[in-house]
């Protein structure tokens, strides 16, 4: 959930707290650090609720609560004003640079308690092991732009605790692997003709099989696509997720096509030639059960995203696969030929 807040840097007598903000923070890895049972958020991912229309989401919209891959994400610091103070004075220690005048930790805690007007949190913004570059200042500059009453450039800050945590600040590519997972394409799942009577599913060899799907939204429809929008209406980020299929592959140890969307979602009838037929070319007699045919399709997705009206990025995202097995007997017809 996302709040407004106010924060405050502290200030410390003889030296500017701001040097510390040409420093990074240290990366965390995913999972790094252990997590309390009031918080299942793990390090590497933030919680976000966001609201998702397309047409393959039932009911055509909805809004949920999803765990987002995060680059950064703030966390709090474990730890009073000392501890705090000790950990500042490492981390500028440690800077290539010649300080003329260095205060002590307990010099630093004094002066952030003189500084902080009411309880709260520290917090530190982190990034995942080996960030891409400019991860942390595309991270704190959308946090300063869209919260400007709660964010300042800097990459660490008290949060009052009258005021909640910071905010959360999700990038239009995080936004888009979240919207990935929410596409439910349903598995393929097929009928057939010719079967042969009193049998499940039962056809001959050298027989044009005819198959096509029971949902079109297993294959996106005649066209092949589905498409889904997700959005974050507190900071306006958005996204559009595009999937595409080829169509419907059929693949056996016998027989085997490929057929385009528009020929899996065209159902047999009669007087007429399958749209997308397989001919199995030998009988499955030492197969009990018939043959294995796995019936799949392969998705391969885009997004395009922004914040309000203004589109920043896009990019590809992992292909999807859907598919179902079934068995399928092969019967051998012998007939006899008379002058």
């Amino acid at each position: 959930m996302t709040t407004r807040s106010k924060i405050v840097t502290a200030g410390v007598t003889g030296i500017a707290l701001a040097l510390a903000t040409s420093m990074a923070p240290a990366a965390a890895g995913p999972g790094d650090g252990e997590s309390d049972d009031d918080n299942n958020t793990v390090e590497g991912t933030v919680e976000q609720t966001i609201t998702i229309d397309g047409d393959v989401v039932p009911g055509g919209s909805t809004t949920t609560t999803v765990s987002v891959p995060a680059k950064c994400w703030w966390v709090p610091f474990p730890g009073d004003e000392h501890a705090f103070a000790g950990w500042w004075i490492g981390a500028v220690s440690s800077l290539p640079i010649t300080l003329i005048f260095l205060p002590t930790p307990d010099e630093v805690a004094q002066a952030i308690k003189k500084d902080k007007k009411t309880p709260g949190q520290w917090y530190l913004a982190e990034c995942v092991e080996d960030p891409p570059p400019g991860a942390m200042e595309e991270f704190l500059g959308a946090c300063q732009d869209w919260y400007p009453d709660a964010c300042i450039p800097k990459w660490a800050g008290w949060y009052e605790e009258t005021e909640g945590e910071p905010p959360v600040v999700i990038q239009p590519e995080e936004l888009a692997l979240a919207a990935q997972a929410q596409i439910k394409i349903p598995n393929p799942q097929v009928e057939q003709n010719p079967k042969l009577e009193n049998t499940a599913n039962t056809t001959l060899v050298n027989v044009d099989t005819g198959f096509w799907v029971t949902d079109p939204a297993s294959v996106g429809g005649e066209d092949g696509v589905h498409e889904i929008r997700a959005t974050i209406p507190e900071t306006g980020v958005w996204v559009e997720i595009r999937a595409e299929t080829d169509g419907l592959q059929i693949a056996s140890q016998a027989g085997s096509t490929t057929c385009t969307p528009a020929e899996a979602v065209t159902a047999w009838s009669p007087g007429s030639d399958p749209a997308c037929s397989v001919q199995f070319n030998r009988a499955s007699t030492h197969l009990p059960g018939g043959y294995p045919v796995t019936v799949s399709s392969a998705w391969n997705t885009s997004w395009r995203g922004g914040v309000g009206d203004t589109e920043t990025d896009s990019g590809t995202l992992d292909p999807i696969t859907t598919e179902t097995t079934l068995n399928i007997p092969v019967a051998e017809v012998q007939t006899l030929v008379t002058d």
